[in-house]
């Protein structure tokens, strides 16, 4: 049996290793949230910034792993400073101190990589010079829990997860963003459901959640430690690709609007090397998305069949 904790269980990426790992039959985990108990039998509350909380939960459960999904996304400076690169300072020291048999697993971003000076996908060799706050955040939580790592002996790994798909609206990135927007279309009326998207010309390296789970495991299962890995399918695509292709599998039900860009993106490209991950962990995550945007249609042409029963019942009660 593995213990197993997973830190920001209440959030997307959290909320998404934690079901994870609650579903397999030899991992005893352990679901820690920022301020309420994420919904898994084995809860708890855990404020990062409060040192003797953490070692005293680090000691109750005596993990072998500790994923860390916890953080700030969208915020201001010194917010994402608190909670991504101290509140991680703060677990990895208290790792070292309280339960340094365990390794830890830090979800990154590639955020950290910064703006690139040639079209080249980014290595994990690559410096990291990020160009805004959150990628500033994160690239110091990694350097600081590898800190930790090599002055009090446990094993670190930084997953640098390109741009997250999900089938589901969840998280911050575009594709629930544009989720939420057509599934609140399909709630106000019937198709065709017009959604207003900002300008979708940047190009990303968009990645399947089911391959960011598939990471963590493989890190665990193999003892990959010391590492910065990619987590990306190493192919670029504009967001108005990835989103078109899930509007036109709705039938068309889907109108995306885009407005036209006024001037060039900050971060007009970012693609990843995936080589590292393959070499590694023994798999390269698909750059077929087609699958995930089938889902994520279904999900939508369900939630309006949901929205409009909820309608139709809420005229006959009246």
């Amino acid at each position: 049996m593995i213990r197993v904790i997973v830190t920001g269980a209440g959030g997307f990426l959290g909320g998404c290793v934690a079901r994870r790992f609650a579903a397999r039959a030899d991992v005893q985990l352990t679901a820690l949230g920022r301020s309420a108990p994420p919904p898994f039998p084995h809860a708890g509350a855990l404020d990062l910034h409060d040192k003797p909380a953490i070692a005293a939960v680090l000691a109750r459960v005596r993990p072998d792993v500790v994923i860390h999904a916890a953080g700030r996304t969208p915020g201001k400076s010194g917010a994402l400073l608190a909670d991504n690169a101290i509140a991680t300072a703060n677990l990895a020291e208290a790792i070292g101190e309280a339960a340094c048999g365990a390794g830890l697993v830090l979800l990154g971003s590639a955020a950290q990589y910064g703006i690139p000076d040639a079209l080249t996908p980014w290595k994990e060799s690559d410096p990291c010079s990020p160009f805004e706050p959150y990628g500033l955040s994160k690239h110091a939580a990694e350097t600081s829990a590898f800190a930790a790592g090599r002055r009090l002996g446990f094993g670190v790994t930084a997953l640098r997860i390109f741009n997250v798909v999900a089938p589901e609206p969840q998280g911050e990135q575009v594709f629930a963003a544009f989720l939420r927007k057509a599934a609140a279309a399909a709630a106000a009326g019937p198709p065709p459901w017009r959604v207003g998207m900002g300008p979708l010309t940047a190009l990303r390296d968009f990645v399947d959640i089911e391959d960011v789970l598939t990471a963590v495991e493989r890190v665990i299962e193999r003892g990959v430690w010391g590492e910065a890995i990619n987590i990306c399918g190493g192919v670029g695509r504009t967001a108005r690709a990835l989103l078109g292709a899930a509007a036109a599998q709705t039938g068309g039900a889907v109108i995306i609007e885009e407005e036209p860009a006024t001037s060039a993106p900050e971060l007009a490209w970012s693609v990843g090397d995936p080589a590292k991950c393959e070499a590694l962990l023994g798999f390269r995550p698909t750059s077929d998305l087609a699958p995930v945007t089938r889902r994520a249609a279904a999900w939508l042409v369900e939630a309006a069949r949901r929205a409009n029963a909820r309608q139709a019942d809420a005229r006959s009660g009246a």
